[in-house]
Parts: structure tokens; sequence; C-alpha cells
């Protein structure tokens, strides 16, 4: 493991390591989002390209291995030495780099084909400068951004407005503030971002039909999880609970 950069530990450094214990020992909500994300992982790496990858963030620990299995080049960084470290030990010597380090502090010295920010924006200061960053200092010359975010126009979050739960579709609840959101982009609002960050769309897709909490969808079997999935990507952009992003730099 590349050593911690002495600008990386930081207030916001030891703020990324209070939240890792819901990664490492999840709450019955959040392995509901886990399972979930199962689905979403397999199909966004299913259309990823090149044999270097950068990986912004460990997260739950469902990216990482898929993408080392299928990828020969993989660097993931992250602010969090825990979560590095538990995913090395996972990992048992497999070939994988990873770098502990504040997205914004970290500077390659060769760039990627592919950067993947999965379930990544939602959680830093200024998402928009990690787009501009993916392209100035991270891409190789037309290399691809994949992007995923939990979607600000969910249908649950839609009833949580009619049911008066809150105010207004985007607004964070307990679940988003105790594992670092701190905003939901409209799928709207992340094209724009990653447009204005000087890529070009390939494509868009909707993920997952979400209508009730992730309390209300513990007792769900995997294929009524994956049936929602799949609904997500029949159903219209906009009403999804994740959106995915697969952008060109341009």
């Amino acid at each position: 493991m590349e050593p911690v950069a002495a600008d990386a530990v930081t207030d916001r450094k030891r703020e990324l390591d209070t939240y890792q214990a819901e990664y490492a020992d999840p709450s019955a909500d959040r392995k509901v989002e886990q399972r979930i994300e199962h689905f979403v992982s397999d199909f966004v790496i299913s259309k990823l390209s090149g044999e270097r990858i950068l990986e912004l963030g460990v997260g739950d620990g469902i990216w990482t291995p898929k993408l080392v299995e299928r990828f020969p080049q993989v660097t993931t960084v992250d602010g969090s030495r825990d979560l590095l470290a538990g995913m090395e030990e996972r990992l048992r010597g497999r070939r994988w780099a990873p770098v502990c380090s504040l997205f914004e502090d970290y500077r390659p010295r060769q760039r990627f084909d592919t950067v993947v920010a999965s379930y990544v924006l939602e959680h830093v200061d200024e998402p928009a400068l990690i787009v501009s960053m993916a392209r100035r200092s991270w891409l190789k010359e037309g290399g691809r951004l994949a992007v995923v975010v939990p979607h600000a126009l969910s249908l649950h979050r839609r009833l949580g407005v009619k049911m008066g739960l809150v105010s207004h579709p985007a607004q964070l609840g307990e679940s988003d503030w105790r594992i670092g959101h701190q905003r939901c982009f409209t799928c709207h609002e992340l094209e724009r971002m990653i447009v204005e960050g000087g890529f070009r769309i390939l494509e868009q897709a909707g993920m997952f039909t979400k209508l009730f909490p992730n309390g209300m969808l513990v007792q769900c079997s995997d294929e009524q999880l994956r049936g929602m999935f799949e609904l997500g990507r029949e159903l219209p952009i906009e009403y999804s609970s994740a959106v995915f992003v697969l952008a060109q730099a341009g």
C-alpha cells in the first residue's frame, strides 16, 4: 500500500474513517443496499473497457473484487486506511494497487483508461471538481468515466413527499447522514455536471425501481430485488432510484 500523503491526513480523512464502520458492519438497511449493489455493479462493469482502471473508493467492498477479476490493472483510491486494509486482506495478494489519499490530493504517475465513481459523488465536498480532475489528471485522451449515484427523483423519495415525511425528494434522511451523504442528484443535474466537466455522454440508464424504504425491502428475495432492478432499466430514468452515466473525455 502506498504511504499516506501528509496533506491527506486531514479532518476530512478522519471523518471518512468514522463512516467505515457502516460499511464493515452494515445495518439491516445497508445490507439491502448491498444486495441491490451487486446487480448494479454487474451491469456497470459489463460496460467498462480498457486495461488500466481507477476506482474511486472501496465503499461496500462489492466493486473492487469484481474489477480485479476482470481487468489486469486496478487502482483504488480511498481516504480510509481501514477500508483499504480490509480489502487487501480479502484479495490476499491478488494484483491490485490501493492508494490511501483523498481524491482531491491524488496525482497518478500514469493515466487510466477508465475511472469508476460508483456511489461517490454524493459523498464529496465538490463533486464537479472530482469530475474535472478525472478529465484533467486521471484519464488518458478519450478515456471514459463511469458514474453511479442515488437518484433524487426516485419513486420512494417522491412517495416520502406525498406522505409528508420530507419537503422535497432530494432531502437527505437519517440513513443518508449515517454514511456521509452530502447531497442527492437528479439525473438532469448529474448529466449537466458531467458535460460541463468536459465529457460527452455515451450512455445513461436508470437502475432499480424503489417504492419503499430499505426497512420494508429487507424481506424481499433476491429474485424480487432483481426484478425491481430490471424494471428500473425499463421505466423512464426519472423514476429510478439510481442513475448510471458512461461518458468519454472530450
